[in-house]
């Protein structure tokens, strides 16, 4: 497939504009990936997610005529609201009452893709990524470095896999002590332990942290890769982001 990918100044880092798929953000291309190994029948989809991962769905949902439900925080609820999400969304509390929900709706042939524990996942990843690699290779040989947010885990564990062999460096960027970046999460604050996704990466996958009062996930990144030594040598994956020009 051909990426969305651009420089927004000569010189400085490549940004791949996840903005620009179906549903505007990379989650379409792992999940139309995980959904191509699971049996059909669904009766719907359900996930715990207020960003990317419940628009994904949400855009597959309506190519195959299935109800989403996304379960989320009252901030997430108002993201999915006000990025055009069309599925039902339900306010929860905690993590513990959205993980019952779900699981009451998979016992009822609803497809839950698990996105928090689900290490499939990440072989989803890998897969788009590979493809990824080699247009950057093709287009943009300097890069040597490669810096995601990390969310679930699953886009930048699936982008170590598919860069670091070939020479690249991989970092997954989180938002700094004390502040929220859409999307993204602080996995020393937020994980399940031995369950979580990240949890048998966590030593393998370089993690950092944004600069302070950065809260858009686009400028956080951009903000890292301009830090850099040699800004050109960065690619920068922006999961939901679109171009500024045309």
């Amino acid at each position: 497939m051909r990426f969305p990918l651009s420089r927004l100044s000569p010189g400085g880092p490549v940004v791949l504009w996840g903005g620009e798929l179906p549903s505007g953000g990379l989650k379409y291309l792992t999940f139309s990936r995980y959904l191509e190994t699971v049996p059909e029948g669904a009766c719907g989809l359900v996930e715990l997610s207020g960003s990317s991962s419940s628009l994904a769905l949400d855009a597959l949902g309506r190519e195959r005529g299935l109800p989403v439900l996304a379960l989320t925080d009252p901030a997430g609820a108002e993201y999915l609201r006000g990025h055009g999400f069309g599925g039902e969304v339900r306010t929860v509390r905690r993590l513990s009452e959205a993980w019952e929900v779900a699981l009451g709706y998979e016992r009822q042939g609803w497809c839950w893709p698990r996105q928090l524990s689900n290490g499939a996942l990440i072989g989803c990843v890998e897969g788009w990524a590979s493809e990824l690699r080699e247009c950057v290779r093709e287009a943009f040989p300097s890069v040597r470095l490669v810096v995601s947010g990390f969310g679930t885990g699953a886009s930048v564990v699936g982008l170590h896999r598919a860069f670091t062999p070939q020479g690249y460096e991989v970092v997954g960027l989180q938002p700094a002590k004390g502040h929220i970046v859409q999307g993204w999460r602080s996995w020393a604050d937020q994980n399940l332990g031995a369950a979580d996704l990240f949890y048998p990466h966590r030593d393998d996958v370089m993690l950092e942290l944004a600069q302070p009062r950065i809260t858009d996930g686009l400028a956080a990144l951009l903000s890292y890769a301009r830090a850099e030594a040699r800004p050109e040598e960065v690619l920068v994956v922006a999961h939901n982001a679109r171009p500024p020009f045309g």
